[in-house]
């Protein structure tokens, strides 16, 4: 009975459409949306070494001609033993046209205090009307370097789009090593027959490529190959639409 029911298993997946694997595939690992107006555990000494004295976990800071309201997101350890501090900074500017921007400090750890050995202040993917990145993650499943990944996207005239920025945490500071796109619909801009896409990363040869799985309206997957100048890109291009 065993045998058979192993037999009729495997005869069932066979049987399934290729869209169907796609479809299952579970991510390579966790994809968060931001949450703002919650402190993560660790974070508010490591915040206030790079921003100083910060009550609300929250500090007000001018990039180029613009000012941002900064709170912390996460740690993660690096490959030297140094650690990462991400923080995400909303814009004053709440125009269509504005974005927020996130942080990242590199901070190395002696006696329960933190000092500050690099700032990075516009890194990765932002939304629209002001915002940073709107989900987040990161992996050490991709590269040599811990990958922080971004997502961010907008709607333009019915069209809306959002990209992930993968940054790789080098000891010399982030490294962006690509830029996927991992949502787009055409539902708001067409009465009938609109597309919707959703991707996400599913597997990875560490240091080589990684694959992203898209499900929606239809489902496929696509490669992306570390490049020589250390860029992951698709060969001829992605399948996904632009806005």
């Amino acid at each position: 009975m065993g045998k058979l029911r192993g037999a009729l298993i495997l005869l069932t997946l066979a049987a399934l459409p290729a869209d169907a694997e796609e479809r299952g595939k579970p991510p390579l690992f966790e994809i968060a949306d931001v949450d703002r107006d919650t402190v993560p555990a660790g974070t508010p000494a490591a915040f206030e070494a790079i921003f100083g004295r910060a009550p609300h976990n929250e500090a007000r800071r001018e990039v180029g001609d613009s000012a941002y309201l900064f709170v912390p997101l996460t740690l993660i350890p690096l490959a030297d033993g140094r650690t990462a501090l991400v923080s995400t900074g909303s814009s004053e500017c709440t125009g269509h046209a504005c974005s927020g921007v996130n942080a990242v400090h590199y901070l190395q750890s002696a006696r329960g205090s933190y000092t500050v050995e690099g700032e990075w202040l516009d890194v990765g993917a932002s939304g629209t009307f002001g915002n940073p990145a709107r989900r987040w993650g990161w992996s050490d499943a991709i590269a040599g370097d811990p990958v922080l990944y971004t997502e961010g996207g907008g709607v333009w005239q019915g069209y809306a789009c959002s990209h992930a920025a993968l940054t790789a945490l080098t000891s010399g500071g982030p490294v962006e090593i690509a830029a996927i796109p991992v949502y787009y619909s055409s539902e708001g801009a067409l009465d009938t027959g609109g597309t919707v896409l959703e991707g996400t990363i599913t597997a990875a040869e560490k240091g080589r490529s990684f694959t992203v799985s898209y499900k929606g309206s239809r489902a496929f997957s696509e490669r992306y190959v570390r490049g020589p100048d250390g860029r992951y890109a698709v060969r001829g291009g992605t399948k996904v639409p632009g806005c």
